[in-house]
């Protein structure tokens, strides 16, 4: 793996440039054991809190949902829309980072935490192998057409969208009947549901093993929609959805961070 950068900047939320700084790329071979954690936290040793942002190699442009993680510790962030991420107490020492995303190469370097620094990490865009894979050239207007996604039983395209709208008048009806991968759809029990009662107002439940009672987050358009208000989404016309997709709950996690752990029902209209 070729040598990587770290580059140490004073933070800005606006994207602030600073020193920088050049650390030589490390692969890590061990971990402390329970023993020697348990002699760093007897010792007293003084917490700090890591923070920074990751970013493109190749643009300077921020990478969202990169896994920066401290293995030695057990530390795990996750980076949001402008590529920040935090960890709070960390043991202020030498620590082994760690960055993983798809699409690009892994990322290790060994950092000298101490609070005072904010770590900018630069991810080189890597290509994924896909053996066996036939690429296709289709037009974009062919595309938008077309199932996408990791499972196609979890995205309902236009084409579908539109062989169902003149049966089915609400998202509310098509989920009855167009059932996803890994959730139950479990209706409201009246428009806008019970007040104080979010699962009253309709919810997509993951299908788990541990029976937990949690809803999937509602995205539409974009935009992150409340529990309480998630009912009057699936009262939306089918007229006027454009497509729909649900992310399970690693999908959800690793595009929404913890909102979307539970799972993501995206809704896209035809007013975006």
């Amino acid at each position: 793996m070729a040598d990587a950068v770290v580059r140490l900047r004073g933070w800005n939320p606006e994207r602030a440039v600073a020193l920088v700084v050049c650390l030589p790329l490390m692969l890590v071979g061990t971990m402390l054991g329970p023993g020697e954690l348990g002699a760093q936290e007897a010792s007293g040793e003084e917490l700090v809190t890591l923070e920074g942002e990751v970013v493109d190699a190749s643009n300077n442009l921020p990478v969202e949902g990169a896994i920066v993680s401290l293995p030695t510790v057990g530390l795990t962030a996750v980076t949001d829309r402008l590529g920040y991420y935090r960890m709070d107490d960390v043991p202020a020492a030498t620590h082994a980072i760690r960055v993983i995303r798809l699409g690009y190469e892994e990322f290790q370097a060994d950092v000298a935490v101490n609070g005072a620094e904010v770590f900018a990490l630069y991810l080189t865009p890597g290509p994924i192998p896909l053996e066996g894979v036939e690429v296709e050239v289709v037009g974009l207007s062919e595309l938008d057409w077309r199932p996408v996604g990791t499972s196609r039983r979890a995205f309902i395209g236009p084409g579908e969208i539109e062989d169902l709208r003149d049966t089915y008048l609400s998202l509310d009806h098509i989920l009855r009947v167009r059932r996803l991968p890994q959730v139950r759809y479990i209706p409201p029990v009246q428009q806008g549901g019970i007040p104080g009662d979010s699962i009253s107002n309709g919810c997509l439940r993951l299908v788990t093993q541990s029976g937990l009672r949690v809803c999937a987050t509602i995205v539409m358009d974009g935009v992150l929609i409340d529990p309480m208000s998630a009912g009057w989404m699936f009262q939306t016309s089918s007229y006027d959805i454009y497509s729909v997709r649900f992310l399970g709950g690693v999908e959800g996690f690793f595009r929404y961070g913890r909102r979307g752990r539970n799972g993501v029902l995206e809704i896209e209209t035809h007013r975006r």
